[in-house]
């Protein structure tokens, strides 16, 4: 008489298996939190470009206050918007506004925007 072959795992291939999982979930796991970074890095570009884009507004209509100084000094908001710093130049034809903030990984940027002054009295 024969014996029955014994069926199933193995201890060593159950603890592959759980291996390869293991690494699967910390890929996943790592894919999210840089789809995390990447959306705060979307909104604050968001932001600064809406806050760049209303003070060129403000600058054009000749009442700058938001960025109406020529040296970083912060938006005047609050809230999320309190942490970016912005200033406004002239140059000769043209404006620009800079914005200047910190990202969530503690990194340093910032954004330009130029736009031509209205002649006085345009509409």
């Amino acid at each position: 008489m024969t014996a029955p072959r014994a069926r199933g795992f193995t201890l060593l291939e159950m603890m592959i298996s759980l291996l390869v999982l293991a690494v699967g979930a910390l890929g996943l796991l790592r894919l999210e939190t840089q789809l995390l970074h990447s959306q705060f890095a979307a909104n604050d570009y968001n932001a600064a470009t809406n806050l760049a884009q209303a003070a060129l507004e403000q600058r054009q209509i000749g009442k700058p206050v938001d960025c109406g100084q020529a040296s970083f000094a912060p938006a005047a908001a609050s809230g999320t918007l309190a942490r970016f710093r912005c200033r406004g130049l002239d140059d000769g034809d043209s404006s620009r506004v800079e914005v200047s903030w910190t990202d969530s990984q503690g990194e340093r940027l910032s954004l330009s925007l130029r736009a031509p002054r209205r002649a006085p009295g345009a509409p």
